[in-house]
């Protein structure tokens, strides 16, 4: 076989030529900011109906200062739920987390954040249990495990258990930050469904001591009223930059989020939708990132159900400064269509190492290559509000909700923000529903997703259920129904 060399000069030429037009094409088809798959994240205890993905966070949990992966699974071991640990290394499991009261559709797992509680250089593993039963009573718990070893550090209870429905829903969600300024992590935890003074499901937060567990304080809308749904989101980051981290919260029964003060719970902000509309969810979402870079968290809040091209529940995201609570950016799809749930999930992190934060959104609900509902995500840019990327599920099948929960930790040691999505409807290997979770590197330049082997489940099939029994907490106080047809979850609440 003839070389490149050996060729007459005129198809030599042609040859060359052949291959600048292919490379021009493929430039041109690509976007400058393509995207590396480093990890696709399955289950270790494959099952149908598990939803593993359907939380994830990141942080350094083993100290070797790469971003860890946590993922829930809310739905496994009996409905039980579980929670994983992988290393940002190399993938490999690092602990399995149970529930320490052991009982059907607790929801474990339903939320997960990472922070340092103890104090000791290694970022600890809070765990949400909304529908823990307590007493008899569906009240919620949430759990913290060492990051050292997997150990139970702290067991957290609902301060204000309720003798009859409707219940709290306490650990939904949860939150991690160092609030009064210890040096160890704080517990946030949302009671979406709480009954406060005589208001069914006006919705509670509370911020728990790292050190021991005491409750530091409780938050409260300033806009009383029933179905307030307050604390359906949370998010520790400093605001004002006073060094301590600030607390916002989302209310998404009144369209609003709150931002508190960490030093002494005073009301910073109180952040109203920009485009009021009847039915819209701004607050589902909410995330702290300092994205314009003064030094102060700017914080994003999702509202998925929003229409927006006269498209219904498309969605939208916006971002607001952390210095005086003015509107900073307005995100959109861009790819524009009715149900995309575009801001079901957010996450702030500076992905391209320029010392701003970017913004992840979730748009669970997208349409893909003709796959209902599969779901994406994207990167914006925190300096200019421009789309960078497009994250897709490297398996494409209909009804997988990719996009549902999202993260950005830096898991590659790289020094950059590295995407965990979670997809936990995905069907893997003739399970249904049963999840997986995929982390995405920073751009790389030009060339597309480059597809690694699964780090513990391998790919699975096309076929998905439009619908699935989420046993997890309803936010505004649905019980847990189990299988048999019921799209329960966070989506019930509309």
């Amino acid at each position: 076989m003839r070389t490149i060399a050996g060729m007459r000069p005129l198809r030599r030429f042609r040859y060359v030529l052949l291959l600048v037009v292919l490379a021009a094409v493929v430039a041109a088809a690509t976007p400058a900011d393509a995207q590396t798959l480093l990890r696709t994240l399955g289950t270790p205890n494959p099952q149908a109906y598990g939803l593993f993905g359907v939380s994830v966070a990141v942080g350094d949990v083993n100290g070797d200062r790469k971003g860890d992966v946590v993922v829930g699974a809310a739905q496994e071991n009996g409905m039980q739920g579980r929670a994983y640990v992988f290393s940002g290394t190399d993938g490999s499991l690092l602990f399995t987390l149970d529930a320490p009261n052991p009982q059907s559709t607790t929801c474990f797992g339903c939320y997960v954040a990472v922070g340092d509680v103890n104090g000791d250089q290694k970022g600890d593993i809070a765990v949400g249990s909304p529908q823990e039963l307590t007493g008899g009573k569906r009240e919620g718990r949430v759990y913290v495990f060492s990051g050292a070893d997997g150990s139970l550090l702290l067991t957290l209870n609902d301060p204000d258990p309720q003798p009859a429905p409707p219940w709290g829903f306490f650990g939904s969600p949860v939150a991690v930050g160092d609030v009064n300024g210890d040096g160890k992590g704080e517990v946030a935890v949302g009671a979406t469904g709480q009954p406060v003074g005589g208001n069914s499901r006006q919705g509670r937060a509370y911020v728990f001591s790292g050190a021991d567990g005491s409750l530091l304080f409780t938050l409260d809308t300033p806009n009383p009223g029933p179905f307030r749904l307050f604390g359906s989101s949370l998010a520790v980051g400093d605001v004002n930059g006073d060094g301590e981290a600030d607390i916002a919260v989302g209310a998404y029964g009144e369209r609003r989020t709150y931002v508190f003060s960490g030093v002494d719970q005073l009301l910073l902000f109180t952040l109203n939708a920009p485009d009021p509309q009847v039915g819209v969810y701004f607050g589902w979402s909410v995330a702290v990132g300092d994205v314009n870079g003064d030094g102060k968290g700017d914080i994003a809040v999702g509202d998925y159900g929003e229409s927006a091209n006269g498209n219904s529940y498309q969605g939208r995201a916006y971002v607001f400064s952390g210095a005086d609570g003015s509107l900073l950016r307005t995100l959109d799809t861009p790819n524009p269509q009715a149900n995309a749930e575009f801001g079901y999930s957010l996450a702030v992190g500076d992905v391209n190492g320029d010392g701003k934060g970017d913004i992840v959104v979730g748009a669970d609900g997208e349409t893909v290559g003709g796959n209902t509902r599969q779901g994406r995500a994207y990167l914006f840019s925190g300096a200019s509000g421009s789309v960078r990327f497009t994250l897709d599920t490297p398996n494409p099948q209909a009804y997988a909700y990719f996009g549902w929960s999202v993260a950005v930790g830096d898991v590659d040691g790289d020094g950059k923000g590295d995407i965990t999505v979670g997809a936990p409807l995905e069907d893997v290997g003739g399970n249904d529903q049963q999840g997986r979770a995929y982390v995405f590197s920073p751009p790389m330049g030009v060339g597309g997703i480059q597809a690694l082997p699964d780090s513990a489940a391998s790919s699975g099939d096309s076929s998905a259920l439009p619908y699935v029994a989420l046993a997890c907490v309803a936010a505004a106080g649905v019980a847990a129904l189990g299988l048999g047809g019921w799209y329960v979850g966070r989506r019930q609440l509309r």
